[in-house]
């Protein structure tokens, strides 16, 4: 894949894809996407994930969606690190993405990293598909200008922490 030239997505939670409407709204919203933006949308396919939209018998194709089987971590970060923009239910990938400088939306109602919300690296945008497309088509149009909360540029940090998980502290 041409550098910055995809959108990565990958989504595996529970409230995610065990909820069939859920899954049918954000298939819909992505393959919406992948058309209006004319970018590949490349989907790292999480078993549980392709498991239920079998199930459920929910189409998610195009020509523009190569989907994946699930990624190892390094190949994973590889193209995420490289992606023009992020969609994800991971808060991992929240995190990752705004230290990358990867502008990142995260397709779920919460996050339990509000801090990359507040930075403005990251978007929430559920599961509903104009409010997907729309959160994506704002973070690509603006820079990636945010500066990480501080607490992800610590250098160092297994150090300390496994100092601390072997009593040496």
């Amino acid at each position: 894949m041409e550098e910055e030239n995809y959108l990565l997505v990958t989504m595996h939670r529970q409230e995610t894809v065990d909820v069939e409407s859920r899954l049918q709204a954000l298939a819909g919203g992505l393959t919406e996407i992948a058309a209006e933006l004319d970018l590949p949308l490349i989907c790292s396919m999480h078993p549980r994930t392709r498991a239920r939209l079998e199930e459920f018998g929910v189409p998610f194709s195009s020509d523009q969606i190569k989907v994946m089987p699930a990624m190892g971590f390094f190949d994973f970060v590889k193209l995420e690190k490289h992606a023009r923009c992020v969609l994800s239910d991971s808060g991992t990938v929240q995190e990752e993405c705004c230290i990358f400088g990867v502008p990142a939306v995260t397709v779920r109602d919460t996050t339990e990293r509000p801090e990359t919300v507040e930075c403005g690296s990251n978007m929430l945008a559920g599961v509903e598909g104009d409010t997907i497309s729309r959160c994506t088509r704002t973070v690509l149009e603006r820079p990636p200008a945010w500066v990480p909360p501080a607490e992800y540029l610590v250098p160092d940090v297994s150090g300390p922490v496994a100092k601390i998980l072997l009593g040496h502290s």
